[in-house]
């Protein structure tokens, strides 16, 4: 008895074996979109822009950047700089400083198109304090930290958060808080996943964003975090006209270097 069912699991498996066949969408050829990667913050080298075209589906991954263009950065004042690429194909501000509150315009002329698009610069917001408390998933050897702003008040206010050892890479994170649930009072942002020990050297980073700049990096973590039973992924939210992609992101950032202490501080 016990033969006969190998062979005939054996005849099932040869079937649905049989009944694999490798299926090609097909997919056409469509236009090769602009993609703007544009950054503008309170960093050197306030703006940084990056051109290139959008590929088909079943192409070859190849990234080149487009240098044939006119980049140009300007204020409400009447200021204005045209950016200057370098050897990477990536255009740069040689002077631009940014102030908080100001509105900025980007324009952008390639291959005889004109595109332009405005921003604002958000307002400094300073990282408050930085503790390290003993890990609710790796025990007290482990530490986490609790990263705390302080939440200017009366606006809608919008976070990306980045903390690592020094020396150690940084990753593409999407950390993103909004203040919904802390308006106007101080913002704790735990960091769960990554774990320091005493004596490390810790950086934490704090990105004051615009709405459209935190709605930007919020589809941008939903498609790289999708699952299975997620939706297929689409283009993200963007600032840029109809026809092009990308974004012109605005953050202001504060930064912080410490050593994690010998005494883990505890969370009032």
């Amino acid at each position: 008895m016990t033969w006969i069912k190998i062979l005939i699991g054996f005849g099932v498996s040869l079937i649905l074996f049989s009944c694999e066949e490798e299926v090609v969408l097909d997919l056409q050829e469509t236009d090769h979109l602009l993609v703007v990667e544009a950054i503008l913050s309170n960093e050197y080298h306030a703006l940084k822009v990056s051109l290139s075209y959008s590929q088909d589906f079943y192409s070859e991954p190849e990234y080149t950047r487009t240098g044939d263009a006119t980049v140009m950065i300007s204020d409400e004042a009447g200021n204005a700089e045209q950016l200057k690429i370098n050897e990477n194909g990536v255009f740069l501000s040689d002077s631009w400083g940014v102030v908080p509150g100001e509105k900025y315009r980007l324009d952008i002329n390639v291959d005889e198109v004109d595109i332009s698009v405005k921003t604002i610069m958000p307002d400094k917001v300073e990282i408050k304090n930085v503790q390290f408390v003993p890990s609710p998933f790796w025990g007290a050897d482990s530490l986490n930290a609790f990263v705390e702003v302080e939440d200017p008040v009366n606006v809608d206010n919008y976070f990306r958060l980045f903390v690592r050892e020094l020396g150690a890479p940084k990753l593409v994170e999407y950390y993103l808080v909004d203040d919904s649930f802390g308006k106007n009072d101080v913002i704790s942002m735990p960091v769960y996943y990554r774990n320091f020990a005493v004596g490390d050297t810790v950086i934490v980073e704090l990105r004051h964003l615009t709405k459209d700049t935190y709605d930007f990096y919020s589809t941008l973590s939903d498609n790289a975090n999708g699952s299975f039973n997620s939706i297929a992924p689409g283009n993200p939210v963007s600032n840029m006209p109809p026809g092009v992609m990308g974004h012109l992101v605005s953050y202001y950032v504060d930064y912080d270097t410490l050593v994690v202490p010998d005494v883990a501080g505890e969370l009032e």
